[in-house]
């Protein structure tokens, strides 16, 4: 009856955590790794395992690498046709291992205005910022603000937010620059911006990339978890891994001493969220498990 009633309260505080989140704006704050759903609906963008294309689906178990995407500056930042400072410039970008990576992007035609469907392109960002008739390429958005109320639901009359980004441009040579505006309805509508209303979208941080001392896009955790935790990708410079429950308590630590990977028996833990904090001399990193 106590194993019970723990995983009851476990549930309950997991359905609790989430309403507090879905509640509030989720925005883009920093350079990290994001789940990008579309605010109002339970669809995130999802590279489709089977035929490339980028599309909307509902939210996959863990982090599944179809759904989550690096967004940082771009590499190929377009200064040159942002006053010199090429503020805002992102690359968005997956990675699937045993695939390869991703770029979002668009292969429109000007024909196409500002109605442009965006695609998951295999490869890396493309350096076009020496072309100024480019403008800032086809694979460089913008992250923006549009006006939300206090949940961080669309509001005329709201404010932006101020603490992070909650929309999505693109520029192109042929026009101003669309922007994300037209929300699913269902799973695998295509991703489509135009040059309408913006839409909000909900960033969901997976990981923050602002900590250099890790490579942490190498790191992999199979998610969610039963009994055991199996992570891959380590680096040499992470010295330990330990277990944190979602009220801060540590549960499990393991020191490490150069592995590149490691498995954790955690069949002792009570089923819920759990926070998996990798430790270093520089620094550290978090991911998110499910401990089913």
């Amino acid at each position: 009856m106590k194993k019970i009633t723990l995983k009851i309260s476990a549930f309950l505080l997991l359905v609790m955590f989430g309403l507090q989140v879905d509640a509030q704006p989720i925005l883009w704050t920093e350079d990290g790794t994001y789940k990008i759903g579309a605010r109002g609906t339970n669809f995130f963008m999802t590279i489709n395992g089977t035929t490339g294309a980028l599309e909307w689906n509902t939210e996959l178990p863990g982090d599944d690498p179809t759904q989550v995407w690096a967004i940082v500056g771009h590499r190929f930042a377009a200064s040159e046709h942002d006053g010199g400072n090429g503020a805002g410039y992102m690359e968005i970008t997956a990675t699937i291992p045993g695939v390869g990576n991703f770029t979002m992007a668009t292969d429109a035609v000007s024909t196409d205005g500002n109605n442009i469907t965006i695609i998951a392109r295999p490869g890396d960002p493309i350096d076009k910022t020496a072309d100024l008739t480019d403008l800032s390429g086809l694979d460089q958005f913008q992250r923006r603000k549009a006006k939300v109320d206090a949940n961080g639901d669309p509001d005329s009359g709201g404010t932006n937010p101020a603490d992070g980004n909650n929309a999505l441009f693109l520029k192109t040579p042929w026009s101003n620059g669309a922007r994300y505006g037209v929300t699913p309805t269902a799973a695998g509508d295509p991703v489509e911006f135009n040059g309408g209303g913006i839409d909000v979208i909900d960033y969901h941080l997976v990981q923050s990339l602002s900590t250099k001392a890790f490579n942490a896009s190498s790191i992999f955790i199979a998610n969610p978890v039963k009994n055991e935790l199996s992570v891959k990708g380590l680096t040499s410079n992470i010295s330990q891994v330990a277990i944190y429950s979602l009220l801060g308590q540590e549960v499990l630590s393991r020191k490490l001493n150069g592995e590149s990977s490691l498995n954790l028996d955690i069949s002792a833990l009570t089923s819920g969220m759990y926070i998996v904090d990798f430790k270093g001399e520089n620094g550290s990193l978090t991911k998110k498990i499910v401990k089913q």
